[in-house]
């Protein structure tokens, strides 16, 4: 569908605030709290590109959709063309909500955490369980005050225990986990490490897989990465992988067969078993046991110079 650009706010020096609109003025399509918005970005040459980004504020039918980007140094195009591009009353194709990062919360103690821009589906979620009349925590961290985003409409929420963590997080994570009680959730959105750190103390203090629901965002790619090789085994291809290209994507690339899904090493289904070389794991969703066998090929990359898959 397409629509227009009706309002551009600034929130600090890095993030622009979004908000959309039917051109004829029509309600849009209802959404529910975690979903995404895909947007086609026209940059100036080659295909539009796609990027994805969490619907702020209420959930359901609505006038306008709202989304937050955070302008990133890194970027490969889509936050730097929002920030420097676009402008109130551009034309956008955007696909409907996609529900790709659901609330699942029950009646017990609900916990929702959101590092950095990985806010913008806790800000949806905190709208929704305030409507239900839920009392819930929200825990907003952030590298410097300047970066806390959208704090009004959250601290207007009646049923929202709001706490700000400014810089050092580590010592507050026991605190905002404390032991697992029967029925409660914890949704979280934010950069790997602090998933990945949120899991591990989760799992110290008694909290079951099935209670903790994470969404990551960030590049996986580190800069000590090396090119690497990869063998298929079973059908005796290779393929060579380029740093800041997923393993997965190049064996797409390659025309092999590998189910996935959620590309964010969030789901599992992208698991390979690694039959030589030495995986280096970078996943949210994978056993101990499970690391031992296989890799996430979509996030996972290798140490050695050569790595060998059982596909």
């Amino acid at each position: 569908m397409k629509l227009v650009v009706h309002q551009i706010l600034q929130h600090g020096a890095a993030v622009r605030e979004i908000r959309l609109r039917d051109l004829q003025g029509q309600v849009l399509p209802a959404w529910h709290a975690g979903a995404h918005l895909r947007l086609q970005l026209p940059l100036a040459q080659g295909e539009p590109l796609q990027r994805h980004y969490s619907l702020l504020g209420p959930e359901g039918a609505a006038q306008e959709y709202r989304i937050a980007v955070l302008q990133d140094p890194n970027s490969r195009g889509g936050s730097r063309w929002i920030h420097t591009q676009l402008r109130e009353g551009a034309l956008l194709e955007v696909d409907a909500p996609v529900d790709s990062f659901p609330l699942q919360a029950g009646q017990g103690r609900s916990v929702l955490v959101g590092g950095g821009i990985g806010i913008t589906p806790m800000h949806a979620m905190a709208h929704a369980l305030n409507a239900r009349g839920q009392d819930f925590e929200l825990h907003y961290l952030a590298r410097s005050a300047e970066r806390l985003v959208l704090l009004d409409e959250l601290r207007a929420l009646p049923h929202a225990r709001l706490h700000l963590h400014v810089g050092g997080t580590a010592a507050a994570l026991d605190d905002m986990l404390g032991r697992y009680q029967a029925g409660a959730s914890l949704h979280g959105c934010g950069p790997v490490p602090l998933l990945n750190t949120l899991r591990e103390r989760g799992a110290a203090l008694g909290w079951p897989e099935a209670a903790l629901h994470f969404e990551s965002f960030g590049a996986r790619a580190a800069s000590g990465d090396r090119p690497l090789r990869v063998h298929m085994a079973l059908s005796g291809k290779s393929v060579d992988v380029a740093p800041g290209t997923s393993i997965l994507d190049a064996l797409i690339a390659a025309d092999a067969f590998v189910p996935y899904d959620c590309k964010r090493g969030e789901c599992g289904q992208c698991h390979s078993r690694v039959l030589d070389g030495s995986p280096l794991h970078r996943d949210l969703c994978l056993s101990a046991a499970q690391r031992e066998q296989g890799l996430c090929i979509c996030v996972g990359w290798a140490s050695s110079a050569e790595l060998t898959l059982e596909l």
